[in-house]
């Protein structure tokens, strides 16, 4: 069984580079938004009581060497700063365009690199340290982090500051819808949760939930891709799905679990601004607002309500 897990994790790991260079070739953005389809459609399967098609389907291609964001849109970020630092693009942090338009495969070849990356960073460093293996309050999304350190190093090899901003955070009215947002859509997220636990059970909507909500938020960026102003929310649902689930399952408390997913839901919106704010102001390479949001507040939820 074990050498079986080997040999896995290798066609696993030479898929990495193809998803990375196959993310790069068609854009950061649109792999993202191919991740939510698949998770989708397996929470959907997952629900309905095929699990193994909900397995294939949620943890080989949302989540894995197919369309896992820590390969496909890491290696497309990868792919447009490198791009910009090669001369042939303005924008290094254009996660929407296609990078194969470039005509120049070495860029397509830094986003499979990038891939490995986050194949092996997420597989030796998260999944032994933060997947409960020290501990069960040690817990934080394993693609959340791994977009967020492998765009970190995206900036530092292909160059640009890491500081992009003068302002700590949005202010007045963006500020304002903000946080009106991250209250509006944690309390949407919540309230459906607890509305369908009154028709299913526990058992058939809990695990998936998160999934599906991730999933339907991430496929709403295609508004984003073809250039309407539509706010990214998968950062604030997730958190707000995963902490009205777990802190029900630890307090048998509905109505706390929902006030919690609507303050953590609301935080997530508050770190995501303030990350763009900082670090993701400029040209240079696309650090991840929503992933920074949801590794940090993937460790909170977890911290106080674990699974």
């Amino acid at each position: 069984m074990y050498k079986e897990e080997i040999v896995m994790s290798i066609f696993n790991l030479i898929a990495a580079f193809g998803g990375g260079a196959f993310a790069a070739s068609i854009g950061a953005l649109p792999a993202f938004i191919m991740t939510g389809v698949f998770a989708v459609v397996g929470a959907a399967v997952s629900m309905a009581g095929a699990a193994d098609a909900g397995n294939i389907l949620v943890n080989y291609f949302a989540f894995g060497s197919f369309f896992g964001p820590h390969i496909a849109f890491a290696g497309g970020v990868a792919a447009a700063a490198y791009a910009k630092k090669k001369g042939i693009s303005d924008n290094g942090a254009d996660i929407a365009t296609s990078c194969a338009g470039h005509n120049a495969p070495d860029v397509l070849i830094v986003g499979g690199i990038f891939g490995v990356i986050g194949f092996l960073f997420k597989e030796f460093v998260v999944m032994n340290l933060f997947a409960g293996t020290i501990s069960p309050r040690l817990v934080t999304d394993a693609p959340g982090i791994t977009v967020f350190l492998s765009a970190i190093l995206v900036r530092l090899v292909f160059g640009g500051k890491l500081r992009t901003g003068d302002k700590t955070i949005s202010q007045g009215g963006a500020l304002g819808n903000t946080i009106v947002i991250g209250i509006c859509y944690s309390l949407l997220v919540a309230g459906v949760y607890f509305a369908g636990l009154e028709v299913v059970p526990i058992e058939t909507f809990a695990g998936s939930y998160h999934v599906l909500i991730f999933g339907m938020a991430a496929i709403g960026l295609v508004f984003a891709e073809i250039g309407q102003p539509f706010f990214g929310c998968h950062h604030i649902v997730i958190i707000a799905a995963e902490t009205a689930v777990q802190c029900y399952n630890n307090t048998g408390n509905a109505w706390m679990a929902v006030i919690m997913a609507i303050v953590f839901g609301t935080i997530s919106a508050i770190i995501c601004d303030v990350e763009t704010n900082l670090i993701n102001s400029g040209s240079d390479s696309h650090i991840d607002g929503p992933a920074c949001a949801i590794f940090i507040m993937t460790f909170v939820v977890n911290a106080c309500f674990p699974a």
